[in-house]
């Protein structure tokens, strides 16, 4: 069962570990960098233990003094109804504990959340302050079934409320997001699943409020 899952396996899963291992030391010994961002799908499908074995490695960088902010996306949890599994030579294929949406907030609350000036937990999005004249608008956007991957109403009239503020403080602030708003490759644009919903729109808002 482990075979034929790694033949369609697309993230690396048997060399994560020492991937992670090996980025997050070169990270640590650098002298030039102050403040780590990371966008999402920090786990391996919502797996409870893959988030306490990154949180792990989280906790040892911010040990040498790095800031760490991070948010999560649509492989960090599963829904009631989805499960987790895991591969053994013994069990083969079989259930492992999964990680519910609302558990998230807690998880990585030291990573952005606990030193934020502004937070919407419903959509576990948050502003920090990073350096002098500096903020980050963090943001997620897997909470609602009607607005999956794009922002709802709600959440838009957050960001500008919060982008207004930091105009009014005179401010510089950049987005964080998971889902490309600017695909980085041409590929991304016709992967409708890897691409933000109404990117060109949510551009626009971003644009319109001075978020970088």
């Amino acid at each position: 069962e482990y075979d034929e899952f790694m033949r369609f396996e697309q993230k690396c899963f048997a060399e994560t570990e020492a991937i992670n291992n090996a980025v997050f030391d070169l990270l640590a010994k650098t002298e030039k960098t102050d403040n780590i961002l990371i966008a999402g799908d920090l786990s391996f499908n919502g797996e409870k233990e893959s988030h306490k074995g990154f949180i792990k490695l989280l906790n040892e960088l911010r040990a040498k003094g790095k800031n760490i902010y991070v948010v999560t996306a649509d492989h960090d949890f599963k829904n009631e109804d989805n499960k987790c599994y895991g591969y053994t030579t013994e069990k083969g294929k079989f259930e492992v504990e999964a990680t519910r949406r609302n558990e998230l907030y807690d998880l990585y609350y030291e990573f952005g959340f606990k030193n934020a000036i502004a937070v919407d937990k419903q959509h576990l999005s948050y502003v920090a302050q990073i350096a002098d004249g500096v903020r980050l608008l963090a943001l997620n956007n897997d909470g609602s079934p009607t607005a999956h991957k794009t922002f709802d109403d709600e959440q838009i009239e957050w960001i500008k409320e919060q982008a207004k503020k930091a105009r009014e403080d005179n401010q510089m602030m950049f987005a964080m997001n998971h889902y490309p708003l600017l695909p980085g490759q041409p590929i991304f644009s016709v992967i409708s699943s890897a691409v933000q919903k109404n990117a060109s729109y949510i551009t626009d808002v971003l644009a319109d409020e001075g978020v970088h």
